[in-house]
């Protein structure tokens, strides 16, 4: 005979499925957020440089497509400082525009985008890395590589998505500038690698969600090699598709530097 509080589980679980991943098996340790999250980051450590190519796909509430080339270079620093450059090749009017990033572990990261309409660079203000990053659904505060400490982490259970087993894990800004309130994170239990983001914004109103496609590795490194990003508030969607992925490149430290940066034309 089942106890009262053994059949009230069963209830609860069959209410509320993420409840049931939730509850521990035996012998099996408890998790935590912060546990599945920093092993996901660790499983990062290594990479020393990275180099890819992009598609930008911007797509309006009509379904009009317009279509960006950039190259991404990314520096691996040191606990979590690390420096990347996003630079448009196409089209013609935003050829030459970058955006220069160096990531500050749990502090606002430092970013600079460089206009060459007008030859300068312009600093992003912490209060507006919320924004929209060049009219697409990437706000400039996605687009960090390493942001294990601007969270704190929630494990909420288990549950499948798109067919793969994954951890649910609730992200909660320590940053009051940012522009979310929460995110909820689905990660493969199989590799920890995101399947599915949802944003929240400041309002607690569900924003805009984000899937990661076509996973692969690259030099024992787990990449997308899609990412897509729809904002269920106004019917936009961007995507994000790599090709020519290079990792363990050496890239000098300097080419990241803000001097550089200012001295491209």
């Amino acid at each position: 005979m089942l106890d009262h509080a053994t059949k009230l589980l069963a209830v609860l679980c069959t209410a509320f499925p993420l409840l049931a991943g939730a509850a521990m098996r035996p012998g099996e340790p408890a998790l935590t957020g912060e546990q599945i999250e920093s092993r996901q980051d660790k499983m990062q450590s290594g990479y020393v440089g990275e180099t890819r190519d992009m598609t930008l796909t911007l797509v309006n509430a009509q379904g009009q497509e317009s279509v960006r080339k950039l190259r991404f270079e990314g520096f691996e620093g040191t606990t979590r400082h690390d420096k990347t450059v996003l630079r448009f090749d196409y089209p013609a009017d935003l050829k030459g525009t970058a955006l220069l990033t160096h990531e500050q572990a749990d502090q606002d990261d430092d970013q600079w985008l460089f206009l060459p309409t007008i030859k300068r660079v312009k600093r992003i203000a912490s209060s507006n890395k919320s924004g929209s990053f060049m009219g697409s659904e990437f706000a400039y505060e996605d687009l960090v590589v390493r942001q294990l400490d601007k969270y704190s982490f929630k494990y909420l259970g288990d549950e499948t998505i798109d067919g793969k087993d994954c951890y649910v894990i609730e992200a909660v800004p320590r940053s009051e500038k940012s522009g979310y309130s929460r995110l909820m994170r689905w990660r493969q239990k199989s590799n920890l690698q995101e399947v599915r983001t949802d944003f929240f914004d400041r309002k607690g109103e569900l924003l805009k969600q984000r899937a990661l496609e076509d996973l692969r590795q690259f030099d024992g490194f787990w990449r997308a090699t899609r990412i897509t990003v729809s904002n269920v508030q106004t019917g936009k969607k961007s995507s994000l598709v790599f090709e020519n992925l290079k990792l363990k490149q050496h890239l000098p430290e300097q080419a990241f530097s803000v001097q550089e940066f200012n001295a491209v034309e």
